[in-house]
């Protein structure tokens, strides 16, 4: 029996049953927004396969969306998920950045509305969560919060560690992040002091082959899911009165989240850099690369209203 999908339909439907990275809902949310560009490529240009895709396809795809009137922010998250198959599917070419479409090809997608708030973790609430983590036999826990907020991973990120990625850190200072990052898009970035401590000691109780935090048998979303279920039990034990006002936003406060680290590493960095005397656009260009988005703009969001 002759299936009625195409071809490039099918490959995305091999690529997000293989997918173990992201949650049921996330995977879902991909996958459909890769079969709609698949049926537009395939209906367009006859794309067979999703590793001969390159800026050609995205570039009109874009303008396709942005015809029927969709969204900047669904195209966007479209985008996330065509990178993140592009990214499993060995591709022949590279997609660029939404900044380099834009500059090369004329397609401009609006920005992100840039501040919703500020949801940063205050230095105490950082320190006491790692106090109170270790204290109640957390130690995984607490390694993957100093990840987050040592070197601006995201929480996925921080526990897909596998073994050869923490050797080669150790070996050459630098982390790589690879197909467990958001889009797929792989980034370097310097090893910290506290990382190095981290993985240094894990390593001693990690066989060759597995991951730092994702225990056999499991899933990365599955503990991810253990550490966000922790944080929900846990954040009353660590957080502030000032950690509170600080992510107040239009009369809500926002709760101590895992993201939130990225905030705080984010703030950092970016006072780091600029007390260094880089100029603030030149600071937010580096910190974007290092937390894996390479728009400057969304350092804005980052920064939570604090002004440059």
């Amino acid at each position: 029996m002759t299936s009625h999908f195409s071809p490039l339909e099918a490959n995305v439907r091999r690529i997000y049953r293989h997918d173990r990275q992201h949650s049921f809902g996330t995977k879902k949310r991909y996958r459909e927004s890769c079969l709609v560009f698949a049926r537009f490529a395939w209906d367009e240009f006859r794309l067979q396969k999703f590793k001969n895709v390159s800026d050609k396809h995205i570039v009109a795809f874009i303008r396709h969306r942005q015809e029927q009137g969709t969204a900047p922010k669904t195209i966007k998250n479209d985008l996330a998920a065509i990178r993140y198959a592009h990214g499993k599917s060995e591709p022949r070419h590279s997609i660029s950045p939404n900044e380099d479409l834009a500059r090369n090809y004329g397609v401009v997608l609006e920005p992100t509305p840039t501040v919703k708030g500020n949801r940063a973790w205050t230095d105490i609430e950082y320190n006491s969560a790692l106090a109170y983590a270790k204290s109640n036999g957390h130690q995984e826990i607490a390694e993957i919060i100093i990840l987050c907020r040592t070197m601006g991973l995201r929480i996925t990120e921080a526990v897909a560690v596998h073994r050869s990625q923490a050797e080669a850190a150790l070996r050459t200072g630098f982390y790589l992040v690879r197909n467990e990052a958001k889009v797929g898009m792989w980034r370097a970035l310097p090893l910290s002091p506290a990382a190095r401590e981290v993985f240094t000691a894990r390593l001693e109780n990690t066989p060759r082959g597995h991951r730092l935090y994702v225990k056999p048998h499991e899933q990365t979303h599955e503990a991810v899911k253990r550490c966000e279920e922790w944080l929900n039990k846990a954040r009353r034990s660590f957080e502030t009165t000032e950690g509170r006002t600080l992510r107040t936003w239009q009369g809500k406060v926002k709760e101590l989240t895992f993201h939130g680290l990225r905030y705080a590493y984010v703030q950092q960095r970016m006072a780091e850099l600029t007390g260094e005397g880089l100029s603030w656009d030149a600071a937010a260009e580096i910190v974007s690369k290092e937390i894996g988005h390479r728009r400057i703009y969304v350092i804005k969001v980052y920064m939570g209203g604090i002004q440059g």
